[in-house]
């Protein structure tokens, strides 16, 4: 496979800086990506920036050094022009803008994903930014195919790139489309990939080392965003870069305890259960014992975190004992 550069998606609620902590340690990614900041009729305050980066007290990087590009979320240009370059007064490494989001909430008050029903503002946003954002900095935006089909998405693509971004990431799907299966379109992202002077980043649907290779085959694009694959597996990045051998029963276990840890590092008084059960609800997509020999609900039937994680443990000998085989996505 050719060389691929990787970045860490953003997901809100749950690629926090606890995980992204860890999957950072664990693998090579060429950055990250904070989970959006909602940006409204003000400039963001610092403290909101802070608690969702705290990455910016520490030169906006992760503790392995990897940068995270601050996400913004909104629709009024000037506003997202001071608050990224608040984030980049602060440390920020990137600012990357998102027009991708499909979820109801964000859209109902007219971000993310429903912008794509107004490629002349999401213009006016990436222009405004750029021009506020010191010059070395990177500013990168995310957008789907399109609101409702993807009719629009060359016309959406050149708005976008014509701006003078330095970078635009491609989810293969439309707002519609959801995460559905099966609906990812990497030949719509091949077509813009091939009109855009700027690089154009893949995203969607890529889970494993083959489904990376055929993405990259597919669209001609030499940068992959990882998204719940990354959840899935949490080495995949290093899988995908070096043909690393997937992560056992047993290291997908350590790994969870190294969440843990960062949580607890990052916000002491969270719900780190919840958050801990959050995290092996994605695992148990690849990790099918978690299923088969129902761990997953022996930890959910667990009084806290502590008692999960032992029994975490006390699972590990009875799953290599098993034979048990992963699951292929």
């Amino acid at each position: 496979m050719k060389a691929l550069k990787l970045v860490l998606a953003p997901m809100d609620g749950v690629l926090d800086a606890p995980l992204r902590r860890v999957l950072t340690d664990i693998n090579c990614y060429d950055y990250c990506e904070s989970e959006f900041v909602r940006i409204t009729d003000i400039t963001v305050p610092s403290g909101v920036l802070l608690k969702k980066v705290p990455e910016l007290q520490t030169g906006g990087a992760t503790r392995s050094g990897t940068p995270v590009y601050v996400q913004l979320l909104g629709q009024y240009p000037d506003v997202m022009a001071s608050s990224a370059a608040l984030a980049c007064r602060m440390g920020a490494a990137g600012i990357d803008l998102n027009f991708g989001c499909p979820a109801k909430q964000v859209n109902k008050s007219n971000g993310g994903a429903a912008l794509l029903r107004n490629p002349d503002l999401i213009s006016q946003i990436c222009t405004a930014v750029r021009e506020s954002v010191p010059s070395h900095i990177p500013v990168t935006a995310k957008m789907r195919l399109g609101y409702d089909n993807s009719d629009s998405c060359m016309e959406i693509a050149e708005k976008i790139f014509s701006t003078g971004v330095d970078a635009l990431c491609v989810h293969g799907r439309t707002k519609a489309d959801g995460y559905l299966p099966n609906t990812v379109r990497w030949d719509l992202i091949g077509k813009i990939r091939m009109q855009c002077p700027v690089p154009v980043i893949a995203n969607g649907d890529i889970f494993d080392r083959a489904s990376a290779e055929k993405c990259s085959s597919v669209t001609g694009c030499s940068t992959l965003m990882l998204a719940r694959g990354a959840l899935y597996l949490p080495n995949l990045a290093n899988v995908i870069r070096s043909n690393e051998e997937p992560f056992s029963y047993e290291k997908m276990v350590d790994t969870v305890h190294r969440f843990v840890a960062a949580f607890d590092h990052f916000n002491p008084e969270g719900n780190i259960f919840a958050r801990m059960k959050q995290f092996l609800s994605y695992l148990r997509e690849y990790y099918n014992e978690l299923y088969t020999m129902d761990i997953f609900k022996r930890v959910c039937r667990c009084r806290d975190v502590y008692e999960a994680l032992s029994l975490l443990d006390s699972t590990v000998p009875e799953v290599v004992g098993s034979g048990a085989v992963l699951n292929e996505i």
